[in-house]
């Protein structure tokens, strides 16, 4: 059997020890009485030593092999080079040794013996063992700790992995409950762009949203969302859905009609919608989402509600929009009317509150007598902010609670892979900058098309969109929509020169 130098030793001794007690089986004791500090040590004064500490004629301890079987002495010298009672040398020079060992102690203990070594950090090329305190456990060494610690990191990264895997699997599981586009990328209209206004609107994805009324026939909200791909700045536009400018009909082919914004969505859908921001702007804007109001109530609710200072001048407005849109819900739920849907009370007053989701779309659907169609877009903007700063801090669970309530009220052509390469980025969206389009327009009453928001210098506008979307400074508009702008002031009479700004 092959034994470290310290344990060596000690079977030796302990060896030693046995034979010894065989033949004189007093010799433990005698030599415990002859350890005895009292009788045992040399004193300070005289340099002499005791009788129990001398050697005999023989030249031999006392008993010495028995009582201390590793040599060591009761005796420590002094500051002036005499040995101390406490078994150290004093402060001239001194080297620390071992405490002493109590009276009665096994000679023989391993704790002894750690804490005799455990200071020295080696002893004949054998590695102490540190006091950690706990009983029976090593003490990690530098290298051991950095090795855990990058276990744990790895075991971490590791649970990050595979929820994100569950979740990837999840969103693919209930892809195909989303409503996918019938047209292709390829068929949305856009315009001859020059290269210099190409090469601005690189580096950035511009997404057109649409949120559809009960009936899926009306699109109230048209916002543009345009996306810095480098720093996830995201800022939102919403065209007034009462904008007079160009609405090609894919109904009756009319490529040069005049209406509202929105009358595109009702004879084109979403095609027809795409093609009138594009024709209108000068974007090139191919992918599109479209929302019905009842998946904005779900969203809300799933997020507990949206923190909104209710004006006062709209209490009389609100609580009639709560009741209609709580009635008209009924219809929009899937499964056939009033099912899954949740209900909900009217507010009792103004001030900051929560409202749950069926409010929260009451208060996006508000416009006679608080801002107009302005107003309205403002607030829905506001409400889409605070959907995207609450789901940033929403758990994994919660988000893909939503992903199953909404999906089946979305219609896109977005794919798979683009949502779930957008995904990872949720957290560093922040919306910078919003506003509403037109920036200069008068209400006016125009033909069949009643009162609607006419543009004034369409083309004006059209260059500071560009800036404030892609940062182009020389934008000039192309004839398309040049060609517009002039044909709006003709049927209107209005142009740039009755700005009042």
């Amino acid at each position: 059997m092959k034994y470290r130098d310290d344990e060596y030793e000690y079977e030796s001794r302990r060896r030693e020890m046995e034979q010894r007690r065989r033949v004189r089986p007093d010799a433990e004791m005698t030599s415990q009485r002859r350890r005895n500090p009292a009788g045992g040590s040399r004193t300070a004064s005289s340099g002499m030593r005791s009788t129990a500490g001398a050697r005999s004629a023989s030249g031999s301890y006392r008993a010495r092999g028995a009582a201390d079987p590793y040599g060591t002495r009761s005796t420590a010298r002094s500051a002036s080079g005499v040995r101390s009672a406490s078994g150290t040398r004093g402060a001239a020079g001194s080297r620390a040794s071992a405490p002493a060992r109590r009276v009665g102690a096994d000679p023989y203990d391993r704790g002894y013996q750690a804490g005799r070594y455990g200071e020295t950090g080696r002893r004949n090329g054998q590695t102490a063992l540190r006091d950690t305190g706990k009983s029976g456990k090593k003490a990690l060494s530098s290298k051991a700790k950095k090795k855990r610690r990058v276990r744990k990191i790895l075991f971490a990264v590791e649970g990050i992995l595979l929820l994100v895997v569950l979740a990837g699997l999840f969103v693919i599981s209930k892809w195909d409950l989303i409503q996918k586009a019938t047209f292709g990328k390829k068929d949305v209209h856009i315009n001859e762009l020059s290269e210099n206004t190409i090469q601005s609107m690189e580096g950035f994805r511009t997404i057109a949203i649409f949120g559809a009324d009960e009936e899926g026939s009306h699109s109230d909200v048209i916002m543009i969302a345009n996306i810095n791909n480098k720093t996830k700045e995201v800022t939102l536009t919403s065209v007034l859905r009462d904008t007079y400018w160009n609405v090609p009909d894919l109904t009756l082919g009319d490529e040069d009609k005049y209406a509202k914004a929105n009358n595109a969505y009702h004879t084109g859908g979403d095609l027809g919608a795409l093609n009138a921001l594009n024709k209108n702007l000068d974007l090139n804007i191919t992918e599109y989402a479209t929302v019905n109001w009842y998946a904005v109530s779900q969203v809300v609710d799933l997020l507990g509600g949206m923190e909104i200072d209710v004006p006062e001048t709209m209490m009389g407005e609100i609580n009639g929009y709560i009741t209609n849109t709580q009635q008209e819900a009924k219809s929009w739920a899937p499964g056939g009317p009033g099912k899954g849907v949740k209900g909900t009370t009217q507010i009792d007053g103004p001030g900051l509150q929560t409202l749950d989701g069926l409010q929260t779309v009451a208060y996006c659907r508000i416009r006679h007598n608080n801002g107009g169609d302005d107003g309205r877009t403002k607030r829905q903007r506001e409400v889409v902010n605070q959907i995207l700063e609450k789901a940033k801090t929403q758990d994994l669970g919660t988000l893909l609670k939503i992903c199953e309530a909404v999906f089946p009220e979305i219609r896109t052509n977005l794919t798979l892979a683009d949502i779930l390469g957008m995904a990872p980025d949720l957290g560093s969206y922040k919306i910078v900058n919003q506003f509403p389009f037109p920036y200069h327009q008068v209400d006016a009453l125009v033909g069949s098309s009643g009162s609607v928001k006419v543009p004034l210098g369409l083309a004006d506008d059209v260059a500071q969109l560009h800036k404030d979307l892609f940062g182009d400074e020389n934008y000039e508009p192309s004839s398309t929509v040049q060609q517009i702008s002039n044909k709006i002031e003709s049927l209107t009479g209005y142009s740039a020169e009755d700005r009042t700004d």
